[in-house]
């Protein structure tokens, strides 16, 4: 709560999501590099995994950019500035995304140790400069959010996100999330996610999640 006792928003669901993306970008070289020259099986499993991951970062930004940034740029004018720069970032990090889709596409085809390598080098720059992005983001924007933004508001982003989603494997970036959250955070959301995504994770997708997360980190 705040000083004049408005009730502040706890942002560590996104700081979560934020820790998401680092440590899966981070862990991708490791894990591009168990793939045997020419298997396409286990190439074409763990591009299916980024394509996942690439699709919450995508997912995550433009929720940002349609329902957050507006908000706050409305609400605090004197920071437009930070959130112009944001805002741009996000468009330069969607050239970096590219690329790796790109290069993982290649290595999906031919399951080759240099298009894995290409693919994995692609992942470190992207990393790169994602991070510098989120601790901005982090730093800046949420302490901000926290005390301008509804609780009904910060709800409408990940619903957003999920909103726009057309795979079938929902439990995969939702699950990305859930291990990077505090025990506290994740047992929150859970005990309040719609009915749906409750039975999807309950009824199957936790499993499936840490079954997939085994074979691309070859626990």
């Amino acid at each position: 709560m705040s000083a004049d006792g408005q009730v502040l928003i706890d942002t560590r669901d996104m700081v979560a999501v934020h820790d998401a993306f680092k440590r899966a970008l981070g862990d991708a070289p490791s894990q591009l590099a168990l793939v045997d020259d020419g298997d396409t099986l286990r190439a074409g499993r763990v591009v299916d995994y980024l394509a996942e991951l690439l699709w919450l970062l995508h997912a995550h930004h433009d929720a940002e950019d349609e329902l957050l940034y507006p908000i706050l740029s409305e609400r605090v004018p004197e920071e437009r500035e930070l959130f112009s720069r944001m805002d741009a970032q996000h468009a330069s990090l969607s050239t970096s995304i590219r690329a790796v889709e790109s290069a993982a596409d290649r290595f999906k085809t031919s399951g080759s140790i240099v298009d894995g390598r290409d693919c994995a080098d692609a992942c470190d720059l992207l990393r790169g400069a994602l991070g510098e992005h989120l601790d901005e983001e982090e730093k800046e924007v949420l302490p901000i959010a926290a005390q301008c933004v509804t609780p009904v508001e910060w709800g409408a982003l990940p619903a957003h996100a999920i909103s726009h989603y057309h795979g079938t494997r929902i439990w995969l970036p939702f699950g990305l999330v859930l291990e990077a959250m505090p025990d506290d955070v994740r047992e929150d959301l859970l005990a309040h996610v719609p009915p749906p995504v409750s039975q999807m994770w309950f009824g199957g997708g936790s499993t499936a999640f840490a079954n997939e997360m085994a074979f691309v980190r070859e626990a």
